[in-house]
């Protein structure tokens, strides 16, 4: 049976209908409001959380890159208020949502400089602070740069103060570290002599042992030496390469720990001796030629071996025929230049820093 309903009734049910929805669309209107609100603060809370940790970044690898410099001979010198100065340089050169970010004052553990280790991830607190004056004191800045009350103000909300946030303080930190040389640029290896990492550091010990700082080493060709000539990647690992770097004629490529060099341990010509003993001659100074050398794997005398890191040689005497010999001691406390960060200790520094990653 097909029912009618009267246009009385039609209306009456509209009117109801109504009734109902525009509170329905009120309160959705509201939550929909609320929600975009609060993804606006989320995204300038976010966007000003990532600035500050660029900013804290920044701050601690300009620290760490220059909390040490070097004298003529590579010697490592500390200047910790040189690093505290570029932190807040590099801090107040960032901005967070318009405002610049200045370290707090006083400091107070914004700004951590000193000993780090990387096996406990910790500064070490006996040995921090802007009166340290021993480079191996120096191995890490930390940094935090702030926008709440400490520092720069907090971050003002858009719409969450309508549920009472009207601000949100904010704080990024970073840590640089600045170890041990683990690279050398093009021409940074100055004359083709690779260590054994063996003569340098106690063997098969500690990998962050101390190493023999000062101990005098003599290279030649004979069964027991301690170093080798090295040809870098070039192969065959013959008098003729080797001379060309010996000479100067050629620079020694870039190298960085991990890479495969050829060494020669071969009894070479006297005229390698000579050129080297020529060279000594011209670049020393009150005797010395402080050189940078390869360290490589223990175990190989020749073929292919590992870089393992680099080291800081004084060369004191070079000698040729019958003798076909070089004498020098390991410098330690100095300074490889234009190296990348390592952790293995054979006494030279890096000059670049890195950070460090939480729970690498």
């Amino acid at each position: 049976m097909i029912r009618f309903i009267s246009l009385d009734k039609l209306r009456r049910l509209f009117r109801q209908e109504r009734g109902v929805v525009a509170p329905l669309t009120a309160v959705s209107l509201v939550a929909l409001l609320g929600l975009t609100g609060a993804a606006i603060d989320l995204g300038a809370l976010y966007s000003a959380r990532g600035e500050l940790q660029n900013a804290a970044d920044a701050s601690a690898l300009a620290a760490a890159n220059t909390m040490i410099t070097y004298n003529s001979t590579n010697l490592a010198i500390a200047q910790p208020d040189v690093a505290l100065t570029n932190a807040k340089n590099y801090s107040k050169a960032n901005k967070s949502l318009g405002v610049v970010l200045n370290l707090r004052q006083p400091l107070g553990d914004d700004f951590t400089i000193g000993y780090y280790d990387n096996r406990a991830g910790a500064f070490d607190p006996s040995r921090v602070g802007l009166a340290l004056n021993d480079p191996s004191d120096l191995t890490a800045v930390r940094v935090t740069v702030r926008r709440d009350e400490q520092a720069n103000q907090p971050v003002r909300t858009f719409f969450s103060g309508i549920v009472g946030v009207s601000e949100v303080g904010l704080s990024a930190s970073s840590t640089a570290f600045l170890g041990f040389a683990a690279s050398a640029p093009t021409g940074g290896t100055t004359i083709p002599i690779g260590v054994d990492e063996d003569a340098l550091k106690p063997t098969g010990g500690d990998s962050y042992a101390d190493p023999y700082c000062g101990k005098s080493i003599t290279f030649h060709s004979e069964n027991d030496e301690n170093g080798s000539w090295t040809t870098f990647f070039d192969w065959p690992a013959n008098s003729n390469t080797v001379d060309e770097f010996v000479c100067g004629c050629r620079d020694a490529p870039a190298l960085k720990v991990g890479d495969m060099i050829n060494i020669t341990n071969g009894n070479l010509s006297n005229n390698i001796f000579t050129h080297l003993r020529d060279r000594f001659n011209h670049e020393k100074s009150g005797g010395q030629w402080t050189v940078t050398l390869p360290v490589y794997k223990s175990g190989g005398n020749s073929g292919a071996v590992e870089v393992v890191g680099f080291a800081n040689m004084v060369i004191t005497e070079v000698r040729t025929s019958p003798y076909k010999d070089v004498t020098g001691f390991l410098l330690c406390d100095s300074v490889v230049p234009k190296s990348a960060t390592g952790e293995v200790n054979f006494g030279a520094r890096a000059t670049f820093s890195r950070l460090v990653i939480p729970g690498e």
